[in-house]
């Protein structure tokens, strides 16, 4: 059974480290940016925008937090399976960390199509 790599030399590796704060940050980011634009309501908001379809999706103000959620889940499971994984290989721990960072930016550009459709 092999031993599990120590966090703070997984951290040392640049790489990682960049890509793991970069998409915290975008995760905080979308975070603040929903809280501080959608506001507590009564009435449905637009939840899911179709290009073919317009607005497919609607429900409570509190369902859009689903986005960022979903975020910080992806993160933190793309984290433990890096760390997991680095001793093997460093390249699968970059490629999920790179992973997290794009489905970060990928959930900060659907986030803001939420924001504008219900502002």
């Amino acid at each position: 059974m092999s031993h599990v790599y120590p966090l703070k030399l997984y951290f040392k590796y640049k790489p990682n480290f960049i890509m793991l704060a970069a998409a915290i940050l975008v995760n905080i980011f979308t975070w603040v940016w929903i809280l501080f634009q959608i506001r507590p309501q009564d009435a449905l908001i637009f939840l899911h925008y179709n290009v073919l379809f317009g607005v497919d999706f609607i429900g409570e103000w509190w369902r859009v937090y689903y986005l960022p959620l979903t975020g910080l889940f992806i993160i933190v499971i793309n984290f433990v399976i890096g760390w997991l994984l680095f001793q093997k290989d460093k390249f699968i721990s970059i490629i999920l960390q790179s992973v997290s960072l794009i489905c970060q930016i990928f959930l900060l550009v659907v986030s803001a199509l939420l924001v504008f459709l219900n502002v």
